[in-house]
C-alpha cells in the first residue's frame, strides 16, 4: 500500500502512528521515504482488516 492509501483510509498520520504504534515524527519519515516497509503495511492491513493491502512493491527501498 501507498502512503497516500494509508493516509485515506486512516485520515491522519496520528491515526496511523496509533495503529502502529509509532510517534508522529516517524510517521513524517515514513512520508518522506516514499512510503512504509513491508511488515509495517502488514500491521495496517491486519488493523484495516484487509481494505488495505500490503505490497512489498510499495516499500521504499533505501539506499545504504
Amino acid at each position: 500500500m501507498t502512503f497516500e492509501e494509508a493516509l485515506g483510509f486512516y485520515k491522519t498520520n496520528k491515526a496511523i502512528g496509533r495503529a502502529l504504534g509509532l510517534s508522529d515524527g516517524r510517521i513524517s519519515q515514513c512520508k518522506k521515504e516514499g512510503g512504509f516497509a513491508y511488515p509495517e503495511q502488514c500491521v495496517l492491513e491486519k488493523d484495516s482488516k484487509g481494505k488495505l493491502m500490503a505490497s512489498k512493491q510499495d516499500a521504499p527501498s533505501i539506499a545504504a
